[in-house]
């Protein structure tokens, strides 16, 4: 059976490639469609229309139970396909419309009315609602899976620590760490990928702000089980040996098991009062330390579980856009020319304001990098590190003169509306010029919106800022392959993850 299905579909569901099917038996097979029929029956009522006189939303379900999960999880792993099978249904439904996908009767909303209506009725209408294979990569404890009130105030405690003020502290620690990360794993390079750099780098930096975690060993299995761990994150959720999301289950127990030590190792470092300064000060050592608004501490497990969420906030999204960024920097040569301008003048201006020499860099100097920012929002424009979120009816909704029933799952879809010509003129052109202007509200959504607006907005832009900044007074570089496309697995990348060649010159 398995030898029959083609290789791509294997690609968007086990981590292998296609040969990896021999390792499955008839028996597998059989057991998996045995769940998939005892399901039918417990899924059944998500199908039937509500009484009364509205209809359901225009759409498909697929098949039964499965959906049209198949076809849309592999239409995610290529940029292209996904706008495409988006477009598709579009076209013959509307922007508005049904289907059934990652286990859950889902509708795709309009943008920007539909974005809006999810963003502003969570708690009242919506609750927040990851597909339950997410749900279980994430944790039980972790402050995406709570609601109401008790999401509120966990939203608080640990949001407090990524918030304005708080970012202004780490500014200092986050040059120090995109410094460092320059002078060990770009000068003396002829050559280099962009990804492996950007992932590196990010990581270094959460860890440092999180936990103290220098790089080493530790850092460096942590970032191993943290790739295995992402990878099945939108895969076929299966957990059974081979599959992409049996990988990813594994290194969640590993991620909680280094956690774990470290936690352990923190708690006897604070008995014994041998603490560095930087320890004291950093997220583990608060959350251990400093008790909620209720006055309530934050358990081992809701720690590792959001330290784990904080660690996935601050690298994989990061790492990313950083990497499409220097992508589509090296693509449109005028536009590292206006950067070059921007960071030459800030240097000037800092050299004539301090006789002792241009110094580190103030939040005023990231406020004077208005191109630059400019330059970081189209390349998320073009290439949201997250595709799309979802919501959850708590109730039966009327929304555009359809019924959305209780329980069913509800859908935004940032890059669908970011290359949206209405909204944005010529969609697929990398035009930092367009944010002269404000665009349409509830249009760009790279980082979510309404209350679970994503809480490390503040600190991933700051760190881009600061990364971009050093990035632009060192290096000159070139795409080893300027034709590479761009692929999903499950965040964007280029397919051979951006070589660059790259030239040190002398820092203005």
């Amino acid at each position: 059976m398995g030898d029959n299905i083609p290789p791509k579909m294997w690609n968007a569901l086990w981590p292998g490639s296609a040969e990896t099917s021999s390792i499955y038996t008839k028996t597998s097979i059989a057991i998996l469609i045995a769940t998939i029929l005892c399901l039918l029956w417990s899924v059944s009522s998500y199908f039937r229309t509500r009484d009364g006189k509205l209809p359901l939303p225009p759409g498909s379900f697929g098949l039964p139970v499965i959906g049209e999960t198949f076809n849309f999880l592999q239409a995610s792993q290529s940029d292209i396909q996904y706008r495409k099978w988006m477009r598709k249904k579009a076209e013959k439904y509307g922007d508005f419309f049904k289907s059934h996908l990652l286990g859950s009767p889902t509708v795709i909303m309009d943008h920007p009315a539909g974005n809006k209506f999810l963003f502003q009725n969570e708690g009242r209408l919506l609750e927040n609602n990851w597909p339950w294979q997410v749900r279980k990569l994430l944790g039980p404890d972790s402050i995406t899976m709570k609601v109401g009130e008790e999401y509120k105030v966990a939203r608080r405690h640990f949001g407090g620590f990524l918030e304005h003020a708080a970012v202004i502290r780490y500014l200092e620690g986050v040059e120090w760490s995109t410094l460092s990360h320059f002078e060990k794993h770009w000068d003396g390079k002829e050559q280099l990928v962009a990804l492996d750099m950007t992932k590196r780098f990010t990581f270094s930096t959460i860890c440092n702000l999180l936990v103290s975690l220098d790089e080493g060993s530790d850092m460096d299995e942590l970032r191993e089980e943290f790739v295995k761990w992402t990878y099945g994150m939108l895969k076929l959720p299966i957990n059974l040996p081979g599959f992409a999301y049996y990988s990813s289950m594994k290194a969640r127990k590993r991620i909680l098991q280094i956690l774990d030590r470290i936690v352990v190792q923190r708690k006897q470092e604070m008995a014994e009062g041998r603490m560095s300064d930087r320890v004291k000060v950093d997220v583990l050592s608060s959350l251990l330390t400093v008790p909620d608004e209720k006055g309530e501490f934050t358990s081992e497990s809701s720690i590792k579980d959001n330290l784990i969420l904080l660690l996935f906030a601050g690298y994989d999204t990061s790492s990313n856009a950083l990497a499409l960024i220097i992508y589509f920097i090296a693509k449109h040569p005028h536009v590292y020319s206006q950067l070059v301008q921007e960071h030459t003048s800030i240097m000037e201006r800092k050299r004539e304001s301090d006789d002792r020499g241009a110094g580190a860099l103030t939040t005023d100097d990231l406020s004077a990098m208005k191109y630059s920012w400019k330059v970081i929002q189209e390349a998320l424009r073009i290439q949201p590190p997250a595709a799309m979120g979802f919501r959850k009816a708590t109730t039966d909704i009327e929304y555009n003169g359809y019924l959305i029933p209780k329980g069913w799952r509800l859908m935004w879809s940032n890059q669908r509306a970011h290359y949206d010509p209405r909204f944005f003129q010529d969609p697929l052109t990398f035009d930092p010029s367009r944010w002269d202007k404000t665009p349409t509200p509830f249009i760009f959504i790279p980082f979510g919106g309404g209350p679970r607006h994503c809480p490390g907005y503040e600190f991933a832009k700051m760190e881009m800022l600061v990364f971009l900044h050093h990035l632009i007074r060192k290096y000159q570089w070139t795409l080893v392959d300027p034709h590479e496309r761009i692929v999903r697995d499950p965040f964007p990348r280029t397919e051979k993850r951006t070589p660059i060649r790259v030239t040190k010159i002398t820092s203005f």
